[in-house]
């Protein structure tokens, strides 16, 4: 807890040889001062101060609306961390601008964008030393914690301009400016331990809704899915179509490796017929209810749910048909087809076994009829080869010729 109240402390002096230091008496006898010494008009007026010392405060707005983004990135105390620096090292460019040389209007406009520039991310720090202490303190004690972090705010905002005004008066502004920088980086050092915080780091990515059991539902089924293993596909599919009527993100199952199925493939052929015929009977129920549409129905909102469950996240999509594809191709040359040689008779095979469905993108109440029925004569095709198969294998068998398949 010391770490975020110190560090505060030191935040805040640091802070004050970036503003008001830097504008006033920096950027004062720079641009103002030393021009009316000389009988010369200023670059900055008076009255260019005071409205370049009232608008910085406007500067903390970017820096609300950015910070939420930096600390799921960053973690709070990273980010306290990154606004400590960044003040310091802000302050140094300030510094270098205005005394490096003969004041200048093209230096004045630099020295202003970099203030205004830089000036959002200097707010950081003080926008995390809140949340920091909230995680830190016992619930029945916040409110005393906090206090106890205004308090030491309030003190240092208070000490501050005073302690470092008598120093530029004493040794110049120079080195009380450059005392303020060795002070912002020494508060980035005492916020650095809070980095390894637990719950200081940056935020854990939520699970996505497609990846997780939601309440009701078969939770052993879904996390079969989710690790590639041998699951149910017909209530995997009745699972996905609530979800669709709910408008929630259907589960996107895990393709395992194909060098984790290579050994179990016997076993997943072995439930390819009763997949095929559930699958038919799932999207059979679909359409009866399809041709006799109840009050409640309204076939475009389904629709609509169905193209919006279909779309899913972008990241999940590729990563699944990168997976598919890459277990497809490990397949075929773990089993004599050589893709490497046969990439065109293979791409043949491929659009003979899997004819299109459709080539449209969504569902319509014109065409979700059609997609259906086509889907389905897909699936009482393979139906008709395990058929066939089936056939073929017991006649092979009865003779002797072959011993098993899928070995």
């Amino acid at each position: 807890m010391w770490n975020v109240v110190i560090g505060a402390l030191a935040d805040n002096f640091g802070s004050t040889a970036l503003f008001p230091l830097c504008l006033s008496p920096l950027a004062l006898e720079t641009y103002t001062f030393e021009f009316y010494e000389n009988d010369e008009a200023p670059i900055m007026s008076v009255e260019g101060y005071q409205w370049l010392s009232v608008c910085v405060a406007f500067m903390v707005v970017p820096s609300t609306f950015v910070t939420p983004y930096i600390f799921s990135k960053c973690g709070v105390a990273g980010t306290c961390v990154i606004g400590n620096a960044f003040t310091g090292i802000l302050t140094i460019t300030l510094l270098m601008i205005a005394t490096y040389g003969p004041a200048t209007t093209a230096g004045f406009a630099g020295f202003v964008f970099c203030l205004y520039a830089g000036f959002p991310v200097t707010v950081w720090s003080q926008l995390t030393t809140g949340p920091m202490l909230d995680l830190l303190a016992p619930e029945d004690k916040i409110g005393y914690v906090q206090g106890l972090n205004n308090a030491a705010m309030n003190f240092g905002m208070a000490t501050a301009p005073w302690l470092l005004g008598l120093l530029a008066d004493s040794a110049g502004t120079n080195t009380a400016i450059w005392t303020g920088v060795g002070i912002s980086f020494g508060a980035a050092l005492i916020n650095t331990p809070l980095m390894f915080h637990k719950g200081y780091g940056p935020a854990e990515k939520k699970k996505p809704r497609s990846k997780m059991a939601l309440p009701g539902e078969d939770t052993d089924l879904i996390e079969k899915a989710l690790a590639g293993e041998f699951f149910d596909q017909g209530q995997l599919w009745l699972i996905n179509l609530d979800r669709v009527k709910k408008r929630q993100p259907p589960i996107v199952p895990k393709v395992r490796p194909y060098e984790e199925d290579k050994d179990a493939l016997g076993e997943l052929m072995a439930h390819a017929e009763e997949n095929f015929l559930t699958r038919t009977e799932n999207q059979n129920l679909v359409l009866a209810k399809l041709a006799n549409p109840d009050e409640e129905t309204d076939l475009q909102e389904f629709c609509d749910m169905l193209n919006e469950a279909m779309k899913g996240e972008p990241e999940e999509i590729n990563e699944a048909n990168s997976d598919l594809g890459q277990w497809v191709g490990e397949y075929l040359a773990d089993n004599g087809y050589n893709p490497h040689l046969n990439s065109l008779i293979i791409k043949q095979m491929v659009l003979s076994a899997f004819p299109s469905i459709t080539r449209e993108k969504e569902f319509t109440p014109e065409t979700i009829r059609a997609n259906l029925l086509r889907s389905n004569q897909v699936m009482n095709e393979y139906l008709a080869l395990e058929e066939r198969k089936k056939y073929t294998r017991t006649k092979m068998l009865s003779s002797g010729a072959i011993g098993r398949f899928y070995s």
